[in-house]
């Protein structure tokens, strides 16, 4: 029997990675290589918890679901950075301060869905 609630929390991962959003109006590198690492990670885990999901029952996907979460409003913040109709140099910088508090509880987030799916995903995002 496959465990749905683990292969859709998976699915949702692997959905988050690919509408990571690439560019912009203004190109950022910064921006570009936190989506990157963001993407590589939701893709590994995503894959994993698919792969966990067809050969048990059970499981919490709560942990695997946060990281989503949490990496689709890192992209969403990410945008307004990059998408402002007016650049702001003070409200960019306090974006990118909420940000990197974000991105820096992402690796205690990889930590926690990891280990529900028995694999490690050696990308670190900070």
């Amino acid at each position: 029997m496959t465990n749905t609630s683990m292969d859709d929390a998976g699915r949702c991962l692997l959905s988050v990675a690919w509408n990571i959003r690439t560019g912009g109006p203004r190109a950022d590198p910064r921006a570009d290589a936190v989506r990157e690492r963001l993407r590589t990670v939701c893709r590994g885990l995503g894959h994993a918890a698919c792969r966990w999901a067809a050969g048990n029952s059970g499981g919490d996907p709560v942990p695997l679901l946060r990281l989503a979460d949490r990496v689709y409003e890192i992209d969403t913040l990410l945008l307004l950075v990059g998408t402002a109709l007016i650049p702001d140099a003070r409200r960019d910088s306090r974006w990118w301060g909420e940000i990197d508090v974000l991105v820096s509880e992402v690796d205690g987030m990889v930590g926690e869905a990891s280990a529900v799916v028995g694999e490690a995903v050696g990308v670190s995002v900070s």
